[in-house]
């Protein structure tokens, strides 16, 4: 047998185990869990955050990008903005009918919490 034989019968072969493999596999991992590059505080960060924002995602949908143009989308905005925007709401210098009440009922752990929260769901697009 040749070397070009050869060649061409190791790189048939090749290509066969490539396709038959399954093309998940190697990025299931990475769909498992798009956060798994995080810190272990910003793990935390995040369970305790995706637990509190469960009320928020029904306006401002599950990764913080609004599907209704009549609620804005936080995801992108920085931790210092969403801060302020609750303590806002919060204090009453802002106001929003369905924000401020939403707010009153946050502790400053939440906002500090929630704050922290949606700038790492950035990390996953």
């Amino acid at each position: 047998m040749n070397r070009l034989s050869h060649l061409l019968i190791v790189v048939s072969i090749g290509l066969f185990a490539a396709a038959c493999s399954d093309p998940e596999s190697s990025t299931e991992t990475a769909k498992q869990d798009p956060f798994a590059h995080l810190t272990a505080e910003e793990q935390e960060t995040f369970r305790q955050g995706q637990a509190r924002a469960h009320s928020c995602a029904a306006c401002h949908g599950p990764m913080g990008i609004s599907r209704n143009r009549m609620y804005p989308s936080i995801a992108g905005l920085t931790e210092a903005e969403l801060k302020q925007a609750l303590l806002d709401y919060r204090s009453g210098e802002r106001t929003n009918p369905l924000m401020s009440p939403q707010a009153r009922g946050l502790s400053d752990e939440d906002i500090e919490l929630l704050a922290a929260y949606y700038p790492l769901l950035s990390t996953a697009r």
